[in-house]
């Protein structure tokens, strides 16, 4: 028989010639999974990097200056002297046109796109005007409006319709021309007129196409609402210039620039809230 030799301490422990891991303390995996969840969580994400975004912002402040760049109690400053000083009618009139020129825009826009994704011919003779102007940069075309309408509120609500129509054209096209074939030809065999077949069947399965659509094409509309008014030193484009002049104004520029984008920024995530429930009446009416 092969003998064991065990050694024992002198408490009576055994003692191995193995290494034992050590033991993990209670609760540690249940503590690590937490920080996972928390770590995980979209909001506290966005808090920790807009948080460093502030840090980083005040520490480039005060090293390089106001000059360059204003601290963050300069910046809310700002925000207060905006709406006191009477600049925020400024950049309303400017949202006005905007809302004008995207509602043109959409007006254009959702039919041409209806009717390129359900007729052959109407895409064959509209879309080399239309991929070939939504290639060209839109800067090259403002010359032409301002000669056509002048410099006034058309000018810039034209431009707006400009930048902003391309995107959902194309986007309504590609969601009327993927309607399940088998699903149209159902509805055809039973009688359904054009009009119950857009309302039923291609604006449903369509509709989170064209919610990309505008919701792409609003971001260009904002592009075209500031180079318009950039062209022609008026609205919130002419504040925007006059506050990067001297006397420099830093801390009105930013404000105004944030305001610009927090707009946008809401707007966008409406339109992906929208997009995101229309996809189940999407998949209900036969899209992929």
């Amino acid at each position: 028989m092969r003998s064991e030799t065990r050694e024992f301490s002198s408490e009576g422990d055994l003692v191995s010639g193995e290494e034992l891991p050590e033991p993990r303390p209670a609760g540690s995996e249940g503590s690590a999974r937490g920080w996972r969840r928390f770590l995980g969580n979209k909001w506290v994400l966005r808090a920790i990097f807009y948080g460093a975004v502030l840090a980083v912002w005040q520490a480039t402040a005060v090293i390089k200056g106001e000059f360059f760049l204003p601290t963050i109690p300069q910046t809310i400053r700002g925000f207060g002297e905006i709406f006191t000083q009477g600049y925020a009618g400024t950049l309303l009139v400017t949202l006005r046109q905007l809302v004008v020129g995207f509602v043109i825009a959409l007006v254009i826009a959702i039919p041409v796109g209806v009717l390129m994704g359900r007729f052959r011919f109407v895409e064959d003779i509209l879309a080399p005007y239309v991929n070939t102007l939504f290639v060209t940069p839109k800067q090259a075309l403002l010359p032409v409006i301002i000669v056509a309408v002048g410099v006034g509120f058309w000018y810039r609500t034209w431009v707006v319709v400009l930048f902003a129509v391309f995107f959902p054209i194309m986007n309504t096209a590609a969601g009327v021309r993927y309607v399940d074939k088998e699903l149209r030809e159902t509805a055809r065999a039973f009688g359904t007129g054009p009009w119950r077949m857009f309302t039923r069947i291609y604006l449903p399965a369509s509709a989170p196409f064209l919610v990309a659509g505008i919701r792409l094409g609003f971001g260009m509309a904002m592009k075209g609402m500031v180079i318009a008014e950039l062209w022609v030193f008026a609205g919130t484009g002419n504040l925007l210039e006059s506050f990067s002049r001297s006397p420099l104004r830093l801390d009105l520029y930013y404000p105004l620039v944030l305001l610009i984008l927090a707009v946008a920024v809401f707007v966008n995530e409406a339109l992906k809230w929208a997009e995101r429930k229309l996809r189940p009446a999407a998949r209900a009416a036969g899209q992929v």
